[in-house]
């Protein structure tokens, strides 16, 4: 009787051995790309930009010299005056426009910025803007309503759309960009994301322009 066991436990580990020779292990960083291989991140975000994302930022701007000092005093309470989250837990958006100053202007880092020094705050402020080419974070992505996590197939997709928003957010204003130095005076429309008080403020513009002095 032990020798029918042994001979059937070799029969089963014989054929386990066999099928297993017939599969193909895949890791699974390529299995994911693999499952994101039929979504164009650009194309997706190209078809929305024009008519629908710059739309809802230049509607839906509020004051910076209103909203930032409200999210420094109280991010919690700002979200709920100035700002949009999908769902609890999920950081808070905000969409702003200013004018300032630029008085400081940093390019020698990829992940470049614009300080200004913005009008009509009650107190003087400084705000500082992203201007790439290196973005941190999904403030344009996450400021759209209309694209949600759960209109993707996976988290993969949801985050190349969001690196695409971005660099069409950083295409726009790349010309601006070049020409503005400090002591302008400009204007501009960006996204603000805070998941919590202690991240730091920086704002994503889709618009920035020279103004008057």
């Amino acid at each position: 009787m032990m020798i029918d066991r042994r001979a059937a436990c070799l029969g089963l580990v014989t054929a386990l051995a066999l099928s297993l020779a017939g599969c193909k292990i895949v890791p699974i960083a390529q299995e994911q790309t693999a499952e994101a291989a039929g979504f164009n991140a650009t194309t997706y975000a190209q078809g929305l930009w024009t008519a629908q994302a710059l739309p809802h930022f230049t509607a839906d701007a509020k004051p910076a010299a209103e909203v930032i000092p409200a999210i420094i005093g109280d991010l919690t309470g700002a979200g709920d005056k100035f700002g949009y989250r999908p769902g609890e837990g999920s950081p808070w958006s905000f969409i702003v426009s200013g004018t300032g100053t630029v008085a400081a202007k940093n390019t020698e880092s990829r992940a470049g910025t614009l300080v200004l020094s913005l009008e009509g705050a009650a107190a003087p402020l400084e705000v500082t803007l992203q201007i790439g080419p290196v973005i941190r974070g999904n403030a344009i992505r996450d400021a759209l309503p209309f694209v949600s996590f759960k209109d993707f197939t996976n988290q993969i997709e949801y985050a190349n759309a969001g690196k695409a928003l971005t660099a069409l957010a950083v295409e726009g204003v790349a010309a601006d960009v070049t020409s503005v130095a400090v002591g302008d005076r400009v204007t501009f429309i960006g996204a603000i994301s805070m998941a919590g008080a202690s991240d730091k403020l920086l704002v994503t513009p889709v618009s920035l322009k020279k103004a008057a002095p």
